[in-house]
């Protein structure tokens, strides 16, 4: 009996803690589902971001409201609302800016007439994963303003 026990951890223990160590890793990459705002923070009521440089030197400006009907509006106004957006620097900037890159600045409005200002550059190593999809979601839900880049 003891040697069966013994034959049983030897062969099943390397094969559970692989295992385990699989669904860890996997649970700490898996994307995060945006949360809403908890019942005391405020709500975003509000999304302005400009992308500006490129090739052209173009500017753009996409907005996000509560008016907005989309699923990337409601994505804007739920990521923007929640603590991991609320606690990101103002910046994620390169060490060398050039090259033709957007710079994106996003400016959130919150119900409790607060602002929040995060600006980034196309590219940046380390520019947190929540910015960058607040950044998607808001070109493909956003009305569009463009304008020329004065000479």
């Amino acid at each position: 009996m003891n040697n069966s026990i013994a034959r049983l951890f030897r062969n099943r223990v390397p094969a559970v803690l692989v295992l385990v160590t699989l669904l860890s890793v996997a649970g700490n990459t898996a994307p995060v589902a945006a949360v809403a705002a908890a019942p005391d923070e405020p709500r975003t009521e509000s999304v302005l971001m400009r992308r500006s440089g490129g090739l052209t030197g173009r500017v753009e400006h996409f907005t996000v409201d509560r008016t907005a009907t989309n699923r990337y509006a409601a994505e804007v106004l739920t990521t923007t609302a929640s603590h991991r957006f609320r606690v990101l620097r103002s910046a994620y900037l390169p060490a060398d800016p050039c090259c033709d890159r957007f710079t994106y600045t996003v400016l959130v409005r919150y119900s409790d007439n607060t602002i929040k200002t995060v600006t980034t550059v196309e590219n940046t190593a380390g520019t947190p994963q929540v910015l960058l999809d607040v950044i998607q979601s808001t070109l493909l839900a956003g009305q569009t303003e463009r304008r020329a880049q004065p000479a």
